[in-house]
């Protein structure tokens, strides 16, 4: 799998089969998986895929100078996810736009020993990427090393405690490589008195609180993830909530600050005229 790839072969060893892949799409059930589905189409409805894969425009100025830019999709993106995670949604929110920005090398590390949860490979699986490793810390911190020192324009995706710490151990990145940390937050609200599936809720942020939140409490800054509101109060919800969903879509998720473009490399050239 990794002959042909920018990650070293030595990661062959670790690979998640497809044997693990097919027992945790079977694991979930129909109706769940049917929100992971739903979520990749909001995804594409929401971001759509890239029509020009690279780009390269040159401008001659009247001034006697010469500009150029140019743009293509990073070599690779590596989402480095704690193997206890247990957000299906959410981890397929992030996995799927380096694909939808036409990132051709995408794997999925998951780091530690602990099982992976089905939720998080049959995400995977439905949204087709299925190059995925299970790392201990010590081969974790290898590969991130070796990410740090590859010279190749690239980006990391960090979900979960472990995964945050072994990107911050590699220290400062620089020569094309950026890193996006999943936002920290243990709660979700809920607008009190309102229709909300909080069985679904529960199945897709497992490791939130799921709390009641009063009208009038809406504007109050708050670190929660998100809030479940209706259409008519969304514009009270505080700034400092990045998310809010709607009756009928307590099962989607999206990360607002993470965008296609992010995943884009640049080039600039300012030159004379000869």
């Amino acid at each position: 799998m990794f002959e042909n790839s920018f990650y070293p072969e030595w990661l062959e060893a670790f690979i998640v089969d497809d044997e693990r892949f097919g027992a945790a799409y079977d694991a979930v059930p129909d109706n769940r998986r049917a929100w992971l589905k739903t979520t990749i189409a909001r995804l594409h409805a929401l971001h759509g895929t890239p029509q020009v894969m690279w780009g390269r425009q040159e401008n001659h100025w009247r001034q006697g100078h010469i500009s150029i830019a140019e743009s293509r999709p990073v070599d690779w993106t590596a989402v480095v996810v704690d193997s206890a995670y247990a957000s299906g949604v959410r981890l397929l929110a992030a996995a799927m736009m380096p694909l939808l920005s036409g990132v051709e090398d995408i794997l999925v590390v998951f780091s530690g020993d602990a099982p992976v949860a089905a939720e998080c490979l049959a995400a995977l699986e439905l949204a087709g990427i299925e190059m995925a490793v299970q790392l201990d810390a010590e081969n974790t911190a290898l590969f991130m090393a070796e990410l740090s020192a590859s010279g190749i324009s690239g980006r990391i995706l960090a979900l979960g405690e472990t995964a945050r710490h072994a990107v911050h151990h590699v220290g400062i990145l620089g020569n094309g490589l950026s890193a996006w940390f999943e936002p920290q937050h243990t709660s979700l609200g809920v607008l009190s008195g309102a229709s909300f599936d909080r069985d679904l809720l529960a199945w897709a942020h497992p490791d939130l609180n799921i709390v009641d939140v009063a009208a009038d409490d809406l504007a109050s800054p708050s670190s929660f993830a998100a809030i479940c509101c209706e259409a008519d109060v969304v514009d009270t919800v505080a700034d400092t909530v990045p998310v809010s969903l709607g009756a009928g879509q307590e099962g989607c998720w999206i990360w607002p600050d993470l965008l296609p473009q992010w995943f884009t490399h640049r080039r600039f050239s300012l030159l004379s005229e000869v």
